[in-house]
């Protein structure tokens, strides 16, 4: 019997542990929009950003596209975003580029206006059924009933301060100039 006890305070107590962990691990998630918006954040520079890492390819290159979801999209930048989910989702390897990927597609579709959503429609049937392939927290992000928005984590908080173009903040790039100057050192 009083192994029984201890035996359930360790197990409620690893639970306890591991719900404290996962809160400060995903201090960053919001399913509120307006906690999100960047004020100032360049979409079309970032998007030059995404480009340049897509092409350069290798772990974690869909993270400017990731980390720029949230943001609002005008049609041409949808356009330009489709054009780069076609051009390297056959091209990932690792199911966090894929997961990733298809999360921010499904965001700035499901967050988008009525012409943005036209432009990306294939992009996001596409990226649903990656997703619902991969993995049960990919299928919920990208299919599931409520959108994830925000950094979710410190290392996505690190990706939007490294990838996002913001001019006049200096947490974040000021420039696609100021960009490639970073990856050349």
């Amino acid at each position: 019997m009083k192994d029984c006890i201890l035996m359930k305070i360790r197990f409620l107590g690893a639970i306890s542990v591991l719900a404290m962990l996962n809160v400060e691990c995903l201090w960053y998630f919001t399913h509120e929009r307006r906690d999100v918006i960047i004020p100032d954040v360049d979409v079309d520079q970032t998007l030059q950003v995404a480009e340049q890492e897509l092409e350069q390819g290798g772990w974690g290159s869909v993270l400017p596209v990731w980390a720029v979801r949230d943001q609002l999209f005008n049609p041409e930048q949808a356009e330009k975003v489709a054009d780069l989910y076609f051009k390297h989702s056959d091209s990932l390897k690792e199911n966090f580029d894929i997961w990733h990927l298809t999360w921010a597609i499904s965001n700035i579709y499901r967050l988008g206006g009525d012409s943005v959503q036209m432009v990306l429609q294939d992009a996001y049937s596409d990226a649903r059924t990656r997703a619902e392939k991969i993995h049960d927290i990919a299928d919920r992000h990208v299919n599931g009933e409520h959108i994830y928005m925000g950094g979710a984590h410190i290392g996505g908080r690190r990706a939007e301060f490294r990838f996002l173009v913001v001019p006049g903040d200096k947490r974040y790039l000021n420039s696609y100039e100021e960009y490639l100057e970073r990856t050349k050192n």
